[in-house]
């Protein structure tokens, strides 16, 4: 149900005999039109209820000023509004789900009281450039999304201490993304901020598990704490050189694909892939030549898809996977090693293998390399030197038991 702004006066002049406390339903939707609509809000210390900005709700200053309001407890949304250029509500403190939209004028943004909403959702805001939300700023949050502003900075958010999903893309202005978080339950999307200068640098330095982690474009992404990821840990089309996680032992999926820079990747403490797809894909980083850095990886859930100009693969300790393997290279490469692990009395890959060196255009496994058919020992050796394939061995009586072994415990 809706709610003119003609009634909020009247709302106004009882709150100030009930102790600033406005309450129609708090189910209710109050839409604002006017600036006396604005007002009688900033009247209420607290209202019970949500509220919603029209066109016509800023002043002849095209100034929206609501300070003095401290609480809203429902939503507070204010969306495509082509004329306001100011939203004041430097008092607020605490609001449920709180939208901006196709707010294309507005360049100042006051919020300095702000500690507490639901969901944060910042979209088509061409003209802002930046934020005022005090010090610390913003502590708790739902899910956060900011995108299509010109937001040079995300000062007032970064200090977020909660909050369950964080979404940032497409805002060209935006170099820098750092959150001191330690958990995010959710998911987590960067991508397409500060594009033309090469992406934007990416920052968690506290940040221990999250429900799904994925990153395009960017030119860093630094995750020094991490340990667990639920769900996906993704990389696309990033522009960074090497990517370290030195604390991460489970995810639910790894994913590297079109990292065109990509040379290192190092994730030493890595022992499961066990997520709701547990696939792990390496796929078209052109300057990868060396597949390795998971010293300890030793359970994947799915398959493993390997694909690109690789010279080896090194995952010494791999006991268990329970789809299919595709590993395909433009370079030389011995598959033996390979097809080894889908032997049976210590077999390793569950699923079919497939293998191919030398390929014009290493793919999937749906498309059959040159020289080779999928099935569970597919086979295709370059000719020439072969490249390495470092896996655990798969023959010999001592070396089948300690597998059988790891195999078990691994579980």
């Amino acid at each position: 149900m809706a709610i003119q702004s003609y009634l909020l006066p009247a709302l106004a002049l009882v709150s100030a005999a009930a102790a600033a406390s406005c309450s129609i339903d708090s189910t209710s939707t109050t839409t604002i039109v006017n600036p006396a609509g604005a007002a009688a809000l900033a009247a209420c210390t607290t209202y019970s209820g949500n509220v919603a900005f029209q066109t016509g709700a800023a002043s002849n200053q095209a100034t929206v000023n609501i300070n003095g309001v401290t609480e809203i407890t429902g939503s507070l949304s204010y969306m495509d509004d082509s004329t306001v250029t100011t939203f004041d509500a430097g008092t607020l403190q605490s609001v449920g789900d709180f939208s901006l939209g196709n707010l294309t004028a507005l360049s100042a943004l006051t919020m300095g009281a702000l500690t507490s909403t639901g969901d944060l959702n910042f979209t088509g805001l061409g003209s802002l450039a930046s934020l005022d939300f005090g010090t610390p700023g913003l502590s708790k949050a739902n899910n956060v999304l900011i995108t299509n502003t010109i937001l040079n900075s995300l000062t007032g958010i970064n200090k977020l201490s909660q909050v369950a999903g964080f979404s940032i893309s497409n805002n060209p202005y935006l170099p820098t993304i750092e959150l001191d978080v330690v958990a995010i339950s959710g998911a987590v999307d960067i991508g397409a901020n500060d594009v033309s200068n090469g992406g934007q640098s990416v920052s968690f330095p506290m940040l221990q598990t999250a429900g799904q982690l994925t990153f395009r474009n960017s030119s860093s992404v630094m995750l020094p704490s991490l340990a667990n990821v639920s769900e996906n840990l993704g990389f696309y089309d990033n522009l960074f050189s090497s990517l370290a996680t030195p604390n991460l032992t489970f995810a639910g999926g790894i994913v590297f694909v079109d990292n065109t820079q990509l040379k290192n990747i190092s994730m030493p403490m890595l022992t499961t892939i066990n997520g709701t797809n547990g696939t792990y894909q390496i796929a078209n980083n052109t300057l990868l030549k060396s597949i390795d850095g998971f010293e300890n990886l030793s359970n994947v859930k799915g398959g493993l898809d390997f694909t690109g100009n690789f010279t080896s693969v090194v995952l010494p300790k791999l006991m268990n996977v329970g789809g299919a393997m595709n590993v395909q290279t433009s370079q030389q490469f011995d598959c033996s090693n390979i097809t080894s692990l889908g032997n049976t009395g210590n077999q390793v890959v569950k699923g079919s293998i497939t293998c191919a060196g030398s390929e014009s255009q290493p793919g999937n496994p749906s498309s059959a390399p040159s020289g080779t058919s999928s099935g569970s020992s597919a086979t295709s050796t370059s000719s020439g030197s072969a490249a390495a394939m470092n896996l655990p061995s798969a023959v010999g009586g001592v070396s089948v038991l300690a597998g059988l072994l790891q195999f078990l415990l691994s579980f």
